[in-house]
């Protein structure tokens, strides 16, 4: 009887355990005070601290990229980042649906900025 009153406890004791292992892996993306409150701990930095890291981040980006920057942007140890522009597309064309056959005209589509980000190969190696 004793033995059964210390494997329930054991099992007790280690749900709680088990769960808290369970939410230090997510399957969610951080949110960003998820990741503010992370790098918080990291560098023992304070929260204000380490969201105005992440906003002169974010201007130094939309700086590069914007209208008035080289289009390119290197987060060294993290990724780079390239500005293309993809040229809009004429529509009013007539064609055929290959899943169905049936005919159907084409949307005119405006010309747009598209960011391409590439990570470093460290990280794809860590990845892989």
């Amino acid at each position: 009887m004793a033995k059964a009153a210390k494997s329930a406890a054991k099992s007790a004791a280690a749900k709680p355990a088990a769960k808290a292992a369970k939410k230090a892996v997510s399957k969610k993306a951080l949110t960003k005070s998820q990741l503010v409150a992370h790098l918080s701990e990291k560098t023992e930095l304070s929260k204000k601290q380490v969201e105005g890291v992440l906003d002169a981040i974010v201007d130094a980006v939309t700086a590069q990229l914007g209208p008035n920057g080289p289009g390119k942007f290197v987060f060294p140890g993290l990724a780079r980042m390239s500005l293309s522009q993809v040229a809009a597309r004429a529509g009013g064309q007539k064609k055929i649906n290959p899943l169905n056959g049936k005919e159907y005209i084409t949307e005119a589509r405006p010309a747009y900025n598209k960011v391409n980000i590439r990570p470093i190969k460290a990280i794809k190696a860590a990845l892989a």
